[in-house]
């Protein structure tokens, strides 16, 4: 499962589709690092190192801006992170860009797109955006 965020750029005040937020393949921002919001939830996401897995990031790449004393320090609930991203523009189909951030998530049973994007990754994409970029992908 590949998954798109909806990020942007920072200078330009762009609405986005169900989607995802478009862009040209030809900006000279794309790939740009950027940082997602992201709160400790449980019984999941309540370390750094399974909040990392999930982004593909180190507990170092959260814990340094994210302002928490110390890598293998526990979460409380709802407590605040910033996650590191890289994102970039990828072509759809030959009228619509989106921008994206390529992480890799493995469906687990029962799993749906829209529970994905809602509850593990917490509304940071949309089901829509999930589908787009996996067409042939039918979760169990």
């Amino acid at each position: 499962l590949f998954l798109f965020f909806l990020c942007c750029d920072s200078q330009a005040v762009i609405e986005p589709t169900t989607s995802g937020y478009t862009c040209s393949l030809n900006q000279t921002t794309s790939p740009c690092q950027t940082y997602v919001y992201y709160r400790a939830v449980a019984p999941d996401f309540l370390d750094l190192a399974s909040v990392g897995d999930l982004f593909s990031v180190s507990r170092l790449m959260i814990s340094n801006p994210s302002n928490i004393s110390s890598p293998s320090s526990p979460l409380v609930p709802f407590q605040s992170m910033f996650v590191p991203i890289q994102c970039s523009c990828n072509k759809i189909n030959s009228s619509m860009s989106i921008s994206y951030a390529g992480l890799n998530y493995t469906i687990k049973a029962g799993n749906t797109f829209y529970l994905v994007s809602t509850t593990q990754f917490q509304n940071l994409t949309s089901y829509q955006s999930v589908e787009v970029v996996n067409p042939t992908l039918v979760p169990t």
